[in-house]
């Protein structure tokens, strides 16, 4: 079956690269498989680097090179070892309050900015920076990471961690740095630019109905990283158009529950109907929940909760960073566009209907109704109408 040959194949690979070796160096905790139900439920062993326990998440998707993740446990009261590394990182806190104390090579003063259950931010490239759990609770977080690519690039782990040079056009202890920027601060693509979202749960969307009816996305760029992510939000009743993308993207479970298809493009938009059942993946999603989409492969999210979905995408490129489109943009783009106009996104009307009934049997199973109405997969509707159709809460 194609999933089990890239499976084999890619793990393989992985283990000769200077970011698999190490890994198994570090000696870390490590999760293997194809995605991660809940984060909350990953084992965490001592990591002496950071000092404190952690997991390495090494789902197959992730072993393509781009991304690297991993998830720490802070005890009550406890510090990190101060860190740096040339490496771009996004940290999503989990649970728990604290603050980050931070500074370039050479300061004599040292940055410090709070956060709380539900805050994104990013140190800057090659920063000092050191995390405090302030509370009498544990704390936890996700980091979603370049270090794979850096890693293999370098072919030198310790370069990556001791490299000394402060990179002062993207940090230079300015004053205000991580204070929340308003929503209304776009650059030219429209990006959010901020180094700080208090409170990923809670932060209000930006229409986004060419992906899923009714659907809020923002996309925000973070410490003049490479990184490109966004917050992505859908109703209840209601599932995302099936789209593909090269390799990278790193996506993680916020709120509601339901379940992602993955399979190979090559195997076409109607996986089902032409005899490639088994080339599907199918991922619970929910809270906690990781996958990552392998290159080219077809992903679709569905929620059959009973509260509007949400997740956290972290993948690469650099249209963000005010150096010309690279390849990553284009492809954000052309996942933006049905595959009827020469893109890789699959309208509803022409997907599998077996992805449909299996849909509504999941929901029937949960007590959640329908919102998928039929004039849903007419063609051409979802471009002929707005949100003012009356389509969904937020």
């Amino acid at each position: 079956m194609l999933k089990d040959d890239y499976a084999r194949t890619i793990k393989a690979g992985w283990e000769r690269t200077t970011y698999g070796k190490w890994v198994r160096d570090e000696g870390v905790a490590t999760y293997e498989g194809w995605f991660v139900e809940d984060v909350w439920k990953l084992e965490t062993a001592p990591w002496p680097r950071l000092g404190a326990r952690a997991c390495f998440v090494t789902i197959y998707p992730m072993m393509e090179g781009q991304r690297g993740m991993y998830v720490v446990d802070m005890d009550p009261g406890a510090k990190l070892e101060p860190i740096h590394h040339l490496y771009e990182q996004i940290i999503m806190v989990l649970e728990g309050h604290g603050t980050t104390e931070l500074w370039q090579e050479g300061d004599d003063r040292k940055h410090v900015f709070e956060w709380g259950r539900g805050s994104i931010f990013s140190p800057p490239l090659n920063t000092w920076y050191r995390m405090y759990n302030l509370s009498n609770l544990p704390a936890k977080f996700a980091a979603i990471n370049r270090a794979p690519a850096a890693m293999n690039e370098f072919h030198n782990a310790e370069f990556v961690f001791n490299c000394p040079y402060p990179f002062r056009d993207r940090f230079n202890g300015e004053d205000g740095y991580f204070n929340v920027a308003p929503m209304s601060q776009r650059d030219s693509r429209n990006i959010w630019e901020t180094n700080l979202i208090a409170d990923a749960l809670a932060t209000d969307l930006d229409p986004a109905d060419n992906k899923v009816a009714a659907g809020t996305v923002t996309a925000f760029h973070m410490a003049g990283n490479t990184l490109l992510a966004h917050l992505s939000q859908w109703p209840v009743g209601r599932y995302h158009k099936a789209h593909y993308h090269g390799a990278g993207a790193m996506l993680l479970g916020l709120r509601s529950e339901g379940y992602v298809l993955l399979w190979p493009s090559r195997a076409g938009g109607k996986p089902y109907t032409t005899g490639h059942e088994d080339d599907v993946v199918e991922v619970p999603w929910g809270r906690g929940s990781v996958y990552s989409p392998p290159n080219e492969w077809f992903h679709q999210h569905f929620n059959t909760g009973k509260e509007p979905a949400r997740h956290l995408a972290v993948r690469g490129g650099n249209a963000f960073s005010g150096a010309p489109l690279g390849q990553d943009a284009q492809e954000t783009r052309v996942a933006s566009v049905d595959t009827g106009e020469g893109g890789t996104l699959l309208a509803y009307e022409d997907e599998d209907t077996v992805v449909r009934q299996r849909f509504r049997d999941a929901l029937e199973r949960n007590g959640v109704e329908n919102h998928m109405q039929d004039e849903l997969y007419a063609p051409g509707y979802i471009r002929a109408h707005s949100r003012e159709a009356g389509w969904g809460e937020r």
